[in-house]
């Protein structure tokens, strides 16, 4: 069978079906979506059950922490005020590590994804804790840099439809730095160091990264919001355990794509000699 010249030199294999998710290949737009919806098929199991571990890791760090600064009040009423100052930005927090180890699972389940390989929830937890905590770093930097200079307008006294046609240029950092949590994760990248590199990878196909990652984020929060408005506080419990990975799916594999056009990572795949497990 003949071979296929790959994108900027270099040969790939014929354009037949990869073992895993996705082809070996420079990825269409359906192919990146497909592949998302098969990865949730495949390996949504180990996923939501890597997450719900770490979920309940950390939901049991915040109870400890909210009630040892009861504890720590002298009076039963101002121990109540202690507890619950505590328990919002304590859950703040919860929320912000929820986002961050489903994108770490995500960047953790990429490499044996695409090659179609087992995986496990115990592993993947493992390849993705060390992981988290720069993973999260780079979406608060992404965060700053995107709404950052509209709060501080909005803070200093704005008017919100004042500070509006600054948001064509919030929109083009959240896009520009749309792969950097990812390139964080699975990578091993700092903060900064992954803003830059999602910079450079999304520039040429900033429109296609919007493409691929907006239908992902909607389609999310309609469905959070469905989950809460039909099951209450269980759907809403349902939601954070089934639906933050989703919307890094599709921007995962994108990331993917980005470095199969433009670094050759469909041969390094290929040829990788290492078990194919969470890298």
């Amino acid at each position: 069978m003949a071979m296929q010249q790959g994108t900027r030199g270099g040969w790939l294999p014929p354009h037949r079906p990869g073992p895993g998710v996705v082809p070996l290949r420079p990825l269409g737009t359906s192919d990146i979506l497909g592949g998302a919806l098969a990865a949730l098929r495949r390996y949504g199991g180990p996923l939501c059950g890597a997450l719900l571990l770490g979920q309940l890791t950390a939901g049991l760090v915040v109870t400890a922490a909210a009630g040892a600064a009861t504890l720590a009040s002298l009076s039963p009423r101002s121990g109540s005020r202690v507890f619950v100052w505590t328990l919002f930005p304590a859950a703040g927090l919860f929320l912000l590590f929820t986002c961050a180890l489903a994108t770490a699972l995500i960047a953790a389940l990429l490499r044996p994804a695409v090659l179609g390989r087992a995986v496990t929830a115990p592993g993947l937890l493992r390849a993705a804790l060390p992981r988290t905590p720069a993973v999260l770093g780079a979406q608060l930097l992404a965060l700053l840099a995107v709404a950052g200079p509209l709060a501080v307008l909005v803070a200093l006294g704005l008017p919100p439809l004042a500070v509006l046609p600054l948001a064509p240029v919030a929109l083009w950092l959240g896009v520009l730095s749309a792969l950097a949590p990812t390139a964080a994760g699975y990578e091993g990248l700092g903060p900064v160091a992954a803003l830059r590199r999602s910079g450079r990878l999304v520039r040429g196909a900033w429109w296609r990264t919007l493409a691929v990652t907006a239908p992902a984020v909607v389609f999310t929060g309609a469905a959070a919001y469905a989950l809460l408005l039909w099951f209450g506080l269980p759907g809403a419990l349902s939601a954070l355990v089934l639906l933050p990975a989703f919307p890094q799916l599709p921007a995962g594999l994108l990331y993917v794509d980005r470095r199969i056009r433009r670094e050759h990572l469909a041969e390094a795949l290929a040829t990788d000699p290492r078990p194919a497990g969470p890298a």
